[in-house]
């Protein structure tokens, strides 16, 4: 199988660079890695040994790999189960408005039983694995327009935020719960490893506040557990439940696609936990991987057509009982 993807980012190349070379830092968010060893790191090298789990399947691979910091770093096989396998990262700096990245990936499985049940695995980190580092990039760096002056930044360092001390969730757990949900119905576990590489898990306290209303943004949200309440005018005197979405439900599908202000409120009722998918996530699949963008529409449609269907039947029983009581209640 061969690969090749390149994007532009906002990020300096030397960040991007130690983002790539950090393998130890990979089970953090690259999917299926399970374990993580650098063996040798120099400034011309960078050896290191990866773990994967896939469901009951474990194997690991070795890499000894040639680097030149911030322009190159090639991926090559020590141990393994590929018959040829290598990997190149080539990032250029444009400027002060960040860099372009071009990762190329070319690999053959070996023969034996063991190898080629571990061929979904691979194929399904070779699919996710540009977009979970940039997943990461924007969890962990610092764009482009908005770095300081060395000599500012020394002065006044930058305040860590509580996504930055948050310990990261398990890509498993992610993983598990896009498989699991409504969006990745017509995927297949390699789309849907890509697509976890764009979401985001997150665990919410009773009462917390997702998104007011009259607010414009992007967001979709998928109930894994617990429920969310649609409260209108929330904090006023005229504060109202107007629906309560369980677990399997949709958040803001049609504010997702048009970009139009909340008309209400969405809070925690419960202790929930929710997938996070934001629109111009998806959509950077449009060029890459088109037809997990459509599948991810339909399963979007389907659901507006769901509660569509729901709110006609509830419209006519409401007409037929005014009608059967003449109006009065």
């Amino acid at each position: 199988m061969e690969f090749k993807r390149s994007l532009l980012v906002p990020y300096s190349a030397e960040d991007m660079f130690d983002l790539i070379e950090g393998a130890e830092h990979y089970p953090h968010f690259l999917p299926f890695c399970s374990g993580a060893r650098i063996l040798e790191r120099s400034d011309e090298w960078v050896a290191a040994r990866l773990d994967f789990s896939y469901h009951q399947l474990r194997f690991a691979f070795s890499t000894r790999n040639p680097k030149r910091r911030p322009e190159w770093l090639q991926v090559r096989l020590v141990e393994g189960p590929f018959k040829r396998f290598q990997g190149d990262w080539q990032l250029r700096q444009l400027g002060d408005q960040g860099c372009k990245i071009t990762f190329e990936m070319a690999y053959e499985m070996a023969d034996g039983l063991l190898d080629r049940l571990a061929l979904p695995a691979v194929e399904a980190v070779s699919r996710a694995i540009v977009a979970s580092f940039i997943r990461r990039a924007e969890e962990t760096l610092l764009p482009c327009d908005r770095k300081l002056p060395v000599a500012v930044a020394a002065a006044a360092p930058r305040p860590i935020t509580p996504r930055e001390t948050a310990m990261p969730t398990p890509d498993t757990a992610l993983l598990d719960a896009v498989r699991g949900c409504r969006l990745a119905e017509q995927l297949t576990p390699e789309q849907a490893a890509t697509l976890a590489g764009l979401m985001q898990l997150q665990v919410l306290p009773a009462g917390h506040l997702l998104a007011l209303e009259g607010t414009a943004d992007q967001r979709l949200y998928v109930v894994l557990e617990g429920t969310l309440g649609v409260v209108k005018s929330r904090g006023q005197p005229e504060e109202s439940l107007l629906a309560t979405l369980v677990a399997g439900d949709l958040a803001h599908e049609l504010g997702f696609l048009d970009g139009a202000p909340r008309y209400a409120s969405l809070v925690a009722t419960t202790d929930a936990r929710v997938l996070l998918l934001e629109r111009d996530r998806l959509e950077s699949l449009l060029d890459t991987e088109p037809r997990i963008l459509y599948r991810v529409m339909c399963a979007i449609v389907r659901a507006v057509h769901q509660v569509q269907k729901r709110l006609s039947v509830q419209a006519t029983e409401l007409a037929n009982y005014v009608y059967k009581t003449h109006g009065r209640y």
